[in-house]
């Protein structure tokens, strides 16, 4: 019988004992004494029934977010969110309803502790351009924000994403040159359309991750959400789908659909110009491997997209400028093929004649369009940089091809001579007379 009694005063004991832990646990954490917290929490966690016991693990979680969110004895215990986290985890897969942590007052203290200090200790580090250490502060930020959403744990009950927070380590991640964390943290605010003013940039900075990535899909997915977001820069997005198709896409392909795309009437001036300037600079690669009647047809379908800008906005001069330009160019190629088919013979002849017929027609469409961007960028009072070396290069290709139609009509048509002749003589005239600053 004593022995009976001896056993059950010394379960009794324990068990007391056990409650004094908790009780001077508390003690120690409201009077903000977190070190001997701690101590009396390992002692708990070091014992193999206290450790798994959930009000063990909710002790643990806010002892050492307390240590976290004290800047001194955080540089003491550096992973003290890290234990925190882990212990608010482990008490999440024995109480998944989080009823516990609801009921009890100091529940969400360290979730709220995490969250705060976590966003503090980040900003300081991405003031200070410590970009690597900002990303850490702010993921841990979002993991714990997100777990607050989830959960419903904040006065606004729950919510998908914490936008001010993934933007933070959207913004750290790409200047610590991670470029997969950026970009997975700003197609998250893409996927809920988060679109104000001063975001627009993200969006550019998720379409060249895409085409670089070379992901079809989602960058088909999030042009489309930038162009709904952003209508205003609908030259912008095209540009950027331009890139892709350059990138990506056969030139003759890119033909194919622009094709397709001018025939359905859909383009406006923008999509014009963005074909346009990928037909007349192609990938070097990709030009190489086309033919020279490819090459020749990629060059028309180059002057016909900037002929149908200009149609769209007669006033730009650079539009009219380039068409010309192409043209001259595919007339310098057949003036070189006329002159490597010298020779008395009916076969030479009858190719020369061919040729020369061509360079007449493309001479004339040249000289059509590089007057009409000569008039327009000549009778503007004040020119960008780009304007002025257009004019200079356009007097030259003029005086050139007036010179070319005079020295072919010589001999033959005296009336035609003397009007090429003048022509050539006003352009040959403003040599040199149009030079940028």
């Amino acid at each position: 019988m004593k022995k009976t009694f001896f056993f059950l005063l010394l379960a009794m004991s324990t068990l007391i004992g056990r409650a004094q832990n908790y009780t001077t646990l508390m003690l120690d954490y409201t009077t903000n004494k977190f070190e001997d917290a701690k101590t009396e929490v390992d002692k708990l966690m070091a014992d193999s029934k206290a450790k798994d016991n959930p009000q063990t693990l909710l002790w643990k979680y806010n002892v050492y977010s307390s240590l976290y969110a004290d800047s001194t004895l955080k540089a003491k215990y550096p992973d003290a969110n890290h234990q925190a986290w882990d212990a608010l985890m482990q008490y999440v897969a024995k109480d998944s309803q989080l009823t516990k942590l609801k009921e009890d007052p100091y529940g969400t203290a360290g979730i709220s502790k995490l969250y705060g200090q976590s966003f503090n200790y980040g900003k300081s580090d991405f003031q200070k351009s410590d970009w690597n250490k900002a990303f850490e502060d702010f993921s841990f930020c979002q993991q714990v924000s997100e777990f607050i959403g989830k959960n419903g744990l904040n006065t606004n009950g729950k919510y998908t994403i914490d936008t001010t927070i993934v933007l933070y380590a959207g913004y750290a991640a790409q200047n610590a040159g991670k470029q997969d964390e950026a970009a997975k943290r700003y197609e998250a605010l893409a996927d809920y359309k988060i679109g104000d003013k001063d975001m627009e940039d993200i969006y550019k900075y998720i379409l060249d991750y895409e085409s670089r990535q070379k992901d079809q899909a989602s960058f088909t997915k999030y042009l489309a959400i930038a162009k709904e977001l952003y209508p205003n820069d609908a030259a912008v997005w095209n540009q950027f789908e331009m890139n892709y198709m350059s990138s990506n896409t056969s030139l003759k392909d890119m033909i194919e659909k622009y094709k397709a795309d001018d025939a359905s009437g859909k383009l406006k001036e923008d999509g014009y110009i963005s074909y346009a300037e990928s037909f007349a600079l192609p990938d070097k690669n990709q030009l190489a491997q086309l033919d020279s009647t490819q090459q020749a047809d990629l060059k028309n379908t180059a002057a016909d997209a900037f002929i149908k800008a200009f149609n769209q906005n007669t006033t730009n001069g650079l539009y009219a400028f380039n068409a010309g330009v192409l043209y001259y160019n595919l007339f310098g190629v057949l003036d070189d093929r006329y002159y490597n088919l010298r020779g008395e013979s009916a076969a030479l002849k009858t190719q020369r004649a061919d040729v020369l017929k061509q360079q007449q027609e493309l001479a004339d469409k040249s000289i059509e369009w590089l007057e009409k961007g000569y008039n327009l960028l000549k009778a503007k009072q004040t020119r960008e940089k780009a304007e002025t070396q257009s004019l200079g290069r356009a007097v030259d290709y003029l005086a050139n091809l007036y010179g070319w139609k005079r020295d072919r009509s010589k001999g033959t048509n005296a009336k035609d001579f003397d009007a090429f002749d003048a022509k050539f003589k006003q352009f040959d005239a403003e040599h040199d007379k149009y030079k940028a600053q």
